[in-house]
């Protein structure tokens, strides 16, 4: 009987530690009607897949405390993977700035007629706990057909958000948004 009352005891305890937990996921926020200027119609983009540095590929949330130093939110997850997740808000994003363009992201089905092709590589996507949100790495524009840069430029982005996961994780859906003006504006200018 004691036994039975200590297992118990240490199944109530493990359940009541294990509560539910929460999901997360970065959204776009650029409207269909925020383009400013019509792109050449029907243009295929091809977008990579995003590239995110080892420890961005875990699915819990992190808070970086310092530079050498993660706080790891066990119950605080992503709703899938968060390159995969850059990516979808990358091309939604494109999308509305860019409405006479097709944007398809990766894997697509071969072939595609997709003349050009955007590659982004994150080495930072960090929360601080004060609210503070960097993103860094870099993106390039790629002629395919001539196996050429047309444009490439690093990033390095932050933003003031507020100390709660939700809000860090809309700020970094605000710095996705001001990389996504940023490939765009780069689109017009080379394209």
């Amino acid at each position: 009987m004691k036994r039975k009352l200590l297992l118990l005891a240490i199944t109530l305890a493990i359940l009541t530690g294990c509560g539910s937990s929460s999901f997360y996921q970065l959204h776009p926020n650029i409207a269909e009607n925020e383009a400013t200027v019509a792109h050449k119609r029907g243009m295929i983009i091809g977008l990579a897949e995003v590239e995110v540095a080892d420890y961005l590929q875990k699915s819990e949330l992190m808070t970086r405390m310092s530079a050498g130093r993660l706080q790891i939110h066990n119950k605080d997850v992503w709703a899938g993977s968060l390159a995969k997740n850059v990516q979808s808000v990358l091309q939604q994003n494109l999308s509305n700035l860019l409405p006479g363009s097709i944007f398809l992201s990766y894997p697509w089905e071969e072939p595609i007629d997709d003349k050009y092709r955007i590659y982004v590589t994150i080495d930072h996507f960090d929360a601080y706990e004060t609210g503070d949100v960097v993103l860094k790495g870099r993106w390039s524009l790629v002629n395919k057909e001539q196996n050429s840069v047309r444009y490439s430029e690093s990033i390095n982005y932050s933003a003031q958000g507020g100390e709660t996961l939700d809000a860090m994780v809309t700020t970094q859906s605000r710095l996705l948004d001001k990389l996504s003006r940023r490939i765009a504006v780069k689109i017009r200018a080379n394209l």
